[in-house]
């Protein structure tokens, strides 16, 4: 074949050959429309995994309510709806497809989890001024999985990084993250926003540079011109970009799909915590379970408050503070010596001399200025309530009367407690005050033959039914009505422990007419 001949044969395979190059691309760009880019989605899927971990979240009588999903939403007609960002990005509908496509469990653990926190992210951004809609930026970013971690050490469901966090008041540090937790973490963002609104002059930019950081976005304004629309910036952030649509899409979806709980939502009780203190501690004591004291404070990283450094917030179930300060010392004191290293301590009194004998009272113990009187138990009795009586501390009644289990304690037994001399008389006559009263409390009657005592019913009480409801305990149930005691309610029911009674069980209680 001749040079002549063979050009309009190469022309030919040229031609052919970018005709198939232009097919290949544009089945990559069609195809992009139908799959979910970048890394971005791939942390998406990560954290949305993690919600099916077993926790607390997945105790089927946890936070009860029925779903609502619609898979046929029309997407572009309903984010029209909107009114942040209202120029869809690239890979939106792409995602929102995506989502729509998840299992019914992955849909049920994402609906789910953001109707829990809904109504807290649409207060605290409506009290600042923000667009309530910016709520779904959180489950955009993390699937609200508030234990979500990002690529530059972002974390949380707002993926706060460290600056943000501790720039708006935030504690990070070895032992607590409180980007961890959910309502401190949705006070920070809030902050942040109000600071880049300053700075950037709209809730759009104050958003994008949240997510890229601020000096990135001044870079592409410099470089675009400082009154570029939001779509011309984001063209130079195809990160954020992607991170928008995916907020775009999750807007649609969990506004189409939705969760109504049985019962609203209750605030957990806030207790203030000033020693070190370890969940199990908590649990063990007042019987609640440890998943619920982690969920409920996600920011105590290794399930330690380090209230010995400074005073710390602890969330409790509601229903559970005036138990938690009843218990108290008690909690405290729970295998303190198996989580935390002991530490020199101060000492009062001398060692206890031949002390062999677990239980056995500490022999011939004489403290200087004290004076020693003796205690008896009473039914009901625990140690708090005795160390409260007389102006000591546990650990001193545990010391003095070589107690191990406080929980063991029996009526009728005597106690050693030292008093301050001057004072010795005063708690003399006051035990004695409390044997001879007479107790005004429902139906209670002492027999002479037991140190036990027996609560009848009188011929007049008026009996009604009480249906024991969540974080709810004998204490704090007979502080409803007058004249009845925790006792009282235990012995009525036939209940020999009182950590036993459960949400849902009937009491029977007797009202004196």
């Amino acid at each position: 074949m001749s040079l002549k001949s063979g050009k309009p044969y190469h022309r030919t395979r040229i031609l052919v050959s970018i005709i198939i190059l232009f097919v290949a691309l544009s089945g990559v760009v069609n195809a992009s429309a139908d799959t979910v880019p970048g890394d971005f989605s791939t942390v998406f899927e990560k954290n949305l995994n993690a919600l099916n971990d077993p926790d607390f979240w997945n105790d089927p009588g946890i936070y009860t309510g029925r779903f609502s999903f619609n898979g046929n939403a029309d997407f572009a007609k309903e984010f029209q709806k909107h009114t942040l960002f209202g120029e869809l990005q690239p890979s939106a509908t792409a995602y929102f497809r995506y989502l729509n496509e998840l299992t019914i469990s992955e849909k049920q653990s994402l609906v789910k989890r953001f109707s829990y926190y809904r109504s807290l992210l649409e207060k605290q951004l409506k009290a600042a001024g923000f667009a309530e809609e910016l709520k779904y930026l959180a489950p955009a970013l993390s699937a609200m999985n508030f234990h979500a971690a990002g690529k530059n050490k972002q974390a949380g469901v707002w993926q706060l990084t460290h600056f943000q966090g501790v720039l708006n008041g935030l504690m990070v540090n070895r032992l607590v993250d409180e980007r961890l937790n959910v309502e401190e973490a949705t006070k920070a963002v809030v902050s942040q926003f109000k600071r880049n609104v300053e700075l950037f002059g709209s809730t759009e930019m104050a958003v994008i540079a949240y997510l890229s950081g601020n000096t990135k976005l001044r870079n592409v304004l410099a470089r675009c011109g400082e009154n570029q629309s939001t779509e011309q910036v984001l063209k130079y952030m195809p990160e954020v970009s992607e991170i928008i649509a995916g907020y775009q899409a999750m807007t649609v979806f969990l506004g189409e799909n939705t969760f109504e709980p049985d019962e609203e939502t209750v605030l957990p009780d806030l207790v203030s915590v000033n020693r070190q203190l370890h969940f199990h501690q908590i649990s063990q004591v007042m019987n609640i379970s440890e998943k619920q004291l982690q969920f409920l404070n996600p920011q105590y990283r290794h399930f330690i408050v380090p209230g010995n450094e400074r005073p710390m917030t602890l969330r409790i179930p509601a229903g559970k503070y005036d138990e938690f300060v009843l218990w108290t010392d008690s909690i405290y004191n729970a295998y303190d010596s198996t989580f935390f290293q002991v530490v020199a301590q101060k000492i009062e009194y001398p060692p206890a001399p031949n002390r062999q004998f677990v239980g056995e009272k500490v022999k011939d113990l004489e403290i200087e200025g004290k004076t020693k009187i003796k205690y008896t138990i009473k039914s009901g009795d625990v140690l708090g309530f005795i160390a409260e009586d007389y102006n000591v501390r546990v650990a001193d009644l545990k010391y003095w009367n070589n107690i191990y289990n406080e929980r063991r304690i029996q009526a009728g037994k005597t106690l050693d407690i030292f008093v301050d001399d001057e004072n010795a008389d005063y708690y003399r006559n006051l035990q004695k005050r409390t044997i001879t009263t007479t107790t005004k409390n429902v139906g209670m009657q002492e027999t002479k033959t037991s140190s036990v005592p027996v609560y009848k019913v009188p011929d007049s009480a008026k009996k009604v039914e009480y249906v024991v409801k969540n974080g709810e305990s004998p204490y704090v149930i007979a502080k409803r009505y007058d004249g009845v005691t925790p006792e009282a309610i235990l012995e009525w029911n036939g209940i020999t422990d009182a950590r036993k009674i459960q949400i849902g069980q009937k009491l029977i209680i007797y009202l004196v007419q």
